[in-house]
């Protein structure tokens, strides 16, 4: 299945003129105590025609849509699990799909062509696209979904020294040539834990369903609090079938009072929960005689969810997030051309192609590159990638209120040299 830009273009005339947030980057990381970084990530220019990306291939195989002939063509193979049995899951495949169309359109690149191809969510499925997309010239890969399909595709990849940018947040997936463009819930507990401690918080609790993301946002939580001189003052896991988990909840209702008896500071409250689920937790503390005044509730970007807002107990409550500025530019751009709301990992897909294209620009599309800028600036803010693979994010702070949430603290600009 190949993407045919001149098809994309005329069914979307009333596309936005300009991308909804423009790739752009840093210099190249500088080895330490070298020259100072700019202040701001500057756009990469366009460069002028380049040579094609050798990787000793059979060019014969290379896929080139007819229209295309003649061009100095750049492949992206996109791997999507658009057969996969969850209709959830096929609605995030063809929604990414939808991006990377969009972002297509939005660069004018009319040298680059996308290939789509199916994975299945399924690893060995994954693999062997792969291998497909690679005899048919692919330059870089986008995707997989899912953590052991990146691993499998990856290992394909690695072969050629094609990098890989793929959507699973399962960190043990990055590396080799993989690169997670995701959102990580790590990222997410440190933006949060790192605001609430420089607002004198020291002390954290932690409650949530015993569950894969609740355990490694209480992994993150301990991590980050010891790593600024905090501490976890309790954590309770209850069943996900438990919608009242009223014992653990008094549990830990108790060590919370006995970390404020003395009434001089606040404890950080984080609940790995959404939507209604959230609603039946968050009251429970209260209801165990904690007083509100001694705790700050904190999230994680789950909690941007207009179901939760009216909730008082969440009054003041504060998560981690996206640039919302970004990201509704994004939104409200993707509804103008297909008319609905993006799926939730939508933009991730905007975000890979737009990247993709700034490299294939150049003609330089090494996996070490990837890692060797400071910033890219794209649809959900500021990002880099670190040397193994993982994603930083440059995330605001939100704060509930009744009308909805509001930034307490903007996403930042730009990030520290070097590394975080």
């Amino acid at each position: 299945m190949v993407f045919a830009l001149g098809v994309f273009a005329a069914a979307c005339a009333t596309a936005p003129v300009q991308p909804p947030a423009p790739i752009s980057t840093g210099d190249p990381r500088p080895e330490p105590i070298q020259q100072p970084r700019p202040t701001q990530p500057v756009e990469r220019p366009l460069p002028t025609p380049s040579t094609p990306i050798e990787q000793g291939r059979d060019t014969s195989k290379f896929v080139t849509p007819r229209h295309m002939e003649g061009r100095d063509v750049k492949r992206i193979a996109v791997l999507l699990p658009f057969s996969h049995p969850s209709a959830g899951v096929k609605a995030q495949a063809s929604d990414l799909l939808a991006a990377m169309e969009m972002a297509l359109f939005d660069q004018g690149a009319n040298d680059v062509v996308l290939l789509p191809y199916d994975t299945a969510g399924d690893a060995r499925t994954a693999a062997r696209v792969a291998e497909q997309a690679l005899e048919e010239g692919a330059d870089i890969f986008v995707g997989p979904l899912f953590a052991e399909s990146v691993r499998a595709s990856a290992n394909v990849a690695r072969r050629d020294q094609i990098p890989l940018l793929a959507f699973s947040n399962d960190r043990g997936a990055a590396g080799g040539g993989a690169f997670l463009i995701s959102f990580p819930p790590e990222e997410e507990v440190a933006r949060i834990v790192d605001w609430a401690v420089l607002r004198g918080i020291n002390r954290f609790a932690f409650m949530g369903p015993s569950s894969a993301y609740s355990r490694r946002v209480e992994t993150a939580l301990r991590f980050e609090a010891a790593r600024r001189g905090a501490i976890v003052v309790g954590a309770e896991f209850y069943s996900p079938q438990n919608e009242a988990p009223v014992d653990e909840a008094q549990r830990l209702a108790s060590r919370i009072d006995s970390a404020t008896e003395d009434g001089t500071q606040k404890v950080g409250v984080m609940i790995a929960e959404s939507g209604t689920r959230l609603l039946g937790v968050a009251p429970l503390l209260p209801y165990y005689e904690v007083d509100l005044r001694q705790i700050q509730y904190l999230g994680t970007a789950q909690w941007d969810d207009p179901v939760i807002w009216r909730e008082p107990v969440l009054s003041g409550a504060a998560f981690s997030a996206a640039d919302p500025q970004d990201s509704s530019l994004f939104t409200n751009s993707f509804d103008a051309i297909y008319g609905k709301d993006p799926a939730s990992l939508a933009s991730l897909g905007y975000d890979a192609v737009a990247l993709s294209i700034s490299f294939l620009r150049d003609g330089q599309v090494e996996r070490n590159e990837i890692a060797d800028f400071d910033g890219f600036r794209g649809v959900n803010g500021l990002f880099r990638f670190r040397s193994d693979g993982t994603v930083e994010r440059g995330l605001a702070v939100m704060e509930i209120t009744p009308s909805g949430p509001r930034v307490i603290e903007n996403a930042p600009t730009t990030f520290n040299p070097g590394g975080s």
